[in-house]
C-alpha cells in the first residue's frame, strides 16, 4: 500500500492508504471529523513503490475477485459488516492497536476501493459470480420473483413484471446499504435504488431474451445442418410447452390408443394442434424423408374406413349383418316352433270358440242381422268382410269348431291377414283383427297346457327379430336420439343384443361405401349430436367409453394427416422451387462483371437463406419423431428436450436474476457520497 506525506494544521505525517479517497478520510479523523472542505490537505505526494512479485499479483486478484463476491452478496453491507469484524478484532486482540469503528468503516472501504483499482477484471469477474450464485440461491430458495415466473412458463409480460419487482426490492436494500452519511441519506438512497432496480428490472428479460434469440439466429445456419439433434429436441419441447403437455402424457395417450388396437397413433397425434403444425411443416419443407412421411401417412388413412368399421363391430359385439341376424333368428324360431306346437297340439283338448264367436258378433251384429232379415244390400266394410271371414272359420251358424288343430290354423291365417293389413296401412282392420287372435290364443292355451310356453317362446323370438328392423330404423338420420335411447333402454337384454346388429348394420356399409381418399374423412359421420347421444348408449355393456376413444383418435388422426397433406399446395410448390433453385445466375454475373467479392457475398447470402429456420438435417429428424408409434422410445427423446429446455429455463431466469442483482446492488452507489 502506498505512503502518503500529507500537511495538517501545519503537521506533517506519514499516511498508508490505497488511494486519494482514503487519505482524505484519514485526514478527517486526524481533523477531529471537520468537513472535508476545510480538512483537505494542502499537499499530497506518495512515495513510489517497488513492482510487485507475481505471487502478490495473484493474491492481488484473489482478494480483488473474493471483493468483488463479497460485495455483491452484501447488497451495499458488506463495508459495515468488514468494519465491524475489524473493529472488534482492533479491540479483543492483544497485538492489534485499537481502532474507531469510523477508522475501520474508512479502512475497509479504502481496501475495497484499492481493490477494484489494482484488479478491477478480477474485481468484475468476482460481482458476477457473486450475483449469479446469489440469483441461483434466491431462485433455489424460492425467493426470486423472475425465476419463479420464469419457472411457471409466464409469457414476457409477466416476467418482467416479477423481474421490475425483484429489482425494485434488491435496489431498495441496497440503495439503502450504500448509503454513508446518516438514516436521511440512507433513505434517500433506498429511493433511488428502488427506482434504477425497477427499471433495470423491467429491462433486464427482453435485454436477455433478445440477446438468447439473436445469438441462436446467428449460429443455427453454421450448427444446425451438422447438429440437428439438439435443434430437434428443443423443437419437441417448445411444441409440448404450447400444447400444455408433458412427455408422460404423450407416452400414455399413446400407450391407451396401442392398448385399443389403434398402435399407428403417432408423436403428432398425441401432442394434437401442435402436432398437426409440426407436422405440416415437416411435409412441406423438402427432406431426405419427406417421401416416406407422406405415403405412410397417405396409407394410413387410406385404412381409416376399414378401422372404423372394425371399431364398431367390436364396440356392438356384432359381426353379422342385419339380414343375416334376420334369417338366423327366423330359422331358430321356425325350429322351436316345430318342436313345441306338435306337442302342444298331443295334449290338447277341445277348444271353446264362444267367446271369440261373441267379440266378432259384437261388430257383425247388424250384418248378422241383415243375413236374417236383409232390409237393404249394402255391402260389408273391410274390417265387417274381414271379420266374416274369420267367423265363418269358427262356425256355420249352427256348429262351433272344437277341434284344436282347426283353431290352430285359424290363428295362423289370423298372423296373416293382421301382417297384410298392416303393410297395406289398415291399421283399423289390423287392430280388430289382433283382438279376436289374441281370443284364439287364449282358447288355444286353455285347451292345451304346452301351447302357453310354445306361443311365448314364438312370440319371444319373433319379438327379436322385430327388435333388428327396429335397431335399422334408428340408425336413420331422420331419427332422434331422444326417441331412440328411450326405446332401447326399455327391451330386454335379448332383444337389445338384435337392436344393435339392426343398427350397426347401416353404419359399417356407409363406412365401407364412402370414398377411399386420403382426403375423406370417415370419422366425421360418426360424430353428429345423434351419432355422438347414441353411440355410447346402444354399444355393447363397458364397450362405449373404448368406442368413443377410438372414433376420437381416428379423427384425430385424419386432422394430423389432412394437416399435412390438405389444404392448398402453394406452400409446397414455393418450398420445392427453393429446393430446386440451388442455382443463382446472379453469381456467375458478378464474376464476369469483375466484382468477386459481391459474388461471394451473394452466394452466402443464398446459403444462409437456405439453411435459415428449417435446415433439412432437423426436417428429417424431427419428421422421424413425430412419426414414432413406440410410447417408450417417444418418452426418451421428449423428456431429453424438456430436460433441455428447463437447463435454458434455468440458465435464463439466473442470467436475468443476476442482471438485475449486479445492477440492483451497484447502481445504488452511483449517487452514495
Amino acid at each position: 500500500m502506498p505512503t502518503y506525506t500529507v500537511e495538517v494544521n501545519g503537521e506533517t505525517f506519514d499516511i498508508d492508504a490505497p488511494n486519494d479517497d482514503a487519505v482524505r478520510a484519514a485526514v478527517r479523523q486526524l481533523q477531529g471529523q471537520q468537513p472535508p472542505a476545510a480538512a483537505a490537505p494542502q499537499q499530497l505526494s506518495s512515495t513510489p513503490q517497488p513492482e510487485k512479485s507475481t505471487l502478490e499479483k495473484v493474491t492481488g486478484n484473489i482478494n480483488s475477485f473474493g471483493q468483488g463476491i463479497v460485495d455483491i452478496v452484501g447488497m451495499g453491507y458488506a463495508d459495515e459488516i468488514g468494519a465491524g469484524i475489524d473493529y472488534a478484532g482492533s479491540h479483543v486482540l492483544p497485538w492489534r492497536d485499537a481502532k474507531t469503528y469510523d477508522q475501520a468503516l474508512a479502512d475497509t472501504r479504502g481496501e475495497q476501493e484499492q481493490a477494484y483499482e489494482e484488479h478491477p477484471a478480477a474485481n468484475i469477474a468476482g460481482k458476477v459470480t457473486g450475483a449469479l450464485w446469489g440469483a441461483g440461491r434466491l431462485a433455489k430458495a424460492g425467493l426470486s420473483p423472475t425465476a419463479n415466473a420464469i419457472k411457471a412458463e409466464a409469457g414476457l409480460g409477466r416476467v418482467t413484471a416479477a423481474s421490475a419487482k425483484e429489482g425494485a426490492i434488491l435496489g431498495t436494500i441496497s440503495g439503502f446499504g450504500n448509503g454513508e452519511d446518516g438514516f436521511t441519506n440512507r433513505l434517500a438512497n433506498s429511493g433511488v435504488g428502488l427506482a434504477l432496480g425497477a427499471g433495470l428490472g423491467a429491462m433486464a428479460p427482453g435485454a436477455i431474451a433478445g440477446g438468447t434469440q439473436l445469438v441462436k439466429s446467428a449460429a443455427a445456419p453454421l450448427i444446425a445442418p451438422f447438429a440437428p439433434n439438439g435443434y430437434v429436441r428443443e423443437a419437441l419441447a417448445t411444441a409440448l410447452r404450447r400444447a400444455g403437455q408433458t412427455p408422460e402424457s404423450v407416452a400414455n395417450n399413446m400407450r391407451a390408443a396401442a392398448a385399443d388396437g389403434q398402435d399407428m397413433f403417432n408423436v403428432a397425434d398425441a401432442m394434437g394442434y401442435t402436432g398437426e403444425r409440426l407436422m405440416s411443416t415437416t411435409a412441406r419443407v423438402p427432406h431426405d424423408g419427406r417421401q416416406g412421411l407422406v405415403e405412410a401417412l397417405m396409407t394410413r388413412q387410406a385404412g381409416q374406413g376399414e378401422r372404423l368399421a372394425n371399431h364398431l363391430a367390436e364396440g356392438f359385439e356384432t359381426f353379422d349383418t342385419a339380414g343375416r341376424r334376420i334369417a338366423d333368428r327366423t330359422a331358430q324360431r321356425t325350429a322351436e316352433a316345430n318342436e313345441l306346437y306338435p306337442a302342444a297340439r298331443a295334449d290338447a283338448g277341445p277348444v271353446n270358440v264362444t267367446p271369440i264367436l261373441e267379440e266378432i258378433d259384437q261388430t257383425l251384429r247388424p250384418g248378422v242381422n241383415q243375413l236374417v232379415n236383409p232390409r237393404d244390400r249394402i255391402a260389408n266394410d273391410s274390417i265387417e268382410g274381414a271379420l266374416t271371414r274369420v267367423r265363418a272359420m269358427m262356425s256355420d251358424g249352427n256348429s262351433q269348431v272344437t277341434d284344436f288343430d282347426t283353431l290352430f290354423r285359424t290363428k295362423l291365417d289370423l298372423d296373416d291377414m293382421i301382417q297384410r293389413a298392416e303393410g297395406q296401412g289398415a291399421g283399423n282392420r289390423a287392430h280388430y283383427l289382433t283382438r279376436v287372435k289374441d281370443l284364439v290364443d287364449q282358447a288355444l292355451a286353455e285347451a292345451s297346457e304346452g301351447y302357453t310356453g310354445a306361443r311365448d317362446a314364438f312370440a319371444t323370438a319373433s319379438r327379436r327379430i322385430d327388435a333388428v328392423d327396429a335397431g335399422r330404423d334408428a340408425s336413420r338420420i331422420s331419427r332422434r336420439a331422444q326417441d331412440t335411447i328411450p326405446e332401447f333402454e326399455a327391451m330386454p337384454p335379448g332383444e337389445q343384443v338384435d337392436f344393435r346388429a339392426g343398427y350397426v348394420d347401416p353404419l359399417i356399409a356407409r363406412l365401407e361405401g364412402a370414398s377411399a381418399s386420403p382426403t375423406t374423412n370417415k370419422a366425421r359421420m360418426l360424430q353428429t349430436p345423434k351419432y355422438e347421444a347414441e353411440l355410447p348408449a346402444f354399444a355393447a355393456p363397458e364397450r362405449g367409453p373404448q368406442l368413443g376413444d377410438r372414433i376420437g383418435r381416428e379423427q384425430t388422426m385424419f386432422r394430423t394427416a389432412n394437416a399435412a397433406l390438405g389444404n392448398s399446395k402453394t406452400a409446397d410448390n414455393l418450398a420445392d422451387a427453393a429446393d430446386l433453385n440451388q442455382f443463382d445466375p446472379e453469381v456467375i454475373g458478378r464474376l464476369v462483371r469483375g466484382d468477386p467479392i459481391g459474388a461471394v457475398t451473394t452466394g452466402l447470402k443464398k446459403i444462409l437463406g437456405t439453411v435459415t429456420g428449417q435446415p433439412p438435417a432437423v426436417v428429417d429428424r424431427l419428421s422421424k419423431v413425430l412419426m414414432e408409434t413406440n410410447p417408450d422410445v417417444a418418452l426418451d427423446v421428449l423428456r431429453a428436450g424438456t430436460q433441455k429446455l428447463s437447463q435454458n429455463d434455468q440458465l435464463r431466469a439466473r442470467l436475468v436474476s443476476a442482471l438485475v442483482e449486479t445492477g440492483a446492488a451497484g447502481m445504488p452507489r452511483l449517487t452514495a457520497p
